[in-house]
């Protein structure tokens, strides 16, 4: 028996390219757990932003608050 696929979230959004160009920037690792670690992505989502696919809005918010925090870390 053939089960249609679930309609797609609309929660999903487009990534900006200037956040990818961003992230591609500032990423140590390119490995799960180094992604994972860094912005609080896999490495699937990883491959969605950089190829420009839609990702979760919170995924969004989540990645923008990493990127802001790294910029404000105080110097060791």
């Amino acid at each position: 028996m053939h089960h249609p696929a679930p309609p797609r979230s609309s929660s999903c959004r487009p990534v900006n390219p200037d956040l990818v160009d961003r992230l591609q920037a500032m990423v140590d690792r390119r490995t799960d757990a180094a992604l994972t670690e860094q912005f609080g992505i896999s490495y699937n989502t990883w491959r969605k932003l950089i190829a420009g696919g839609p990702v979760r809005a919170s995924v969004l918010s989540r990645v923008q608050a990493r990127i802001d925090g790294i910029g404000n870390e105080p110097t060791r």
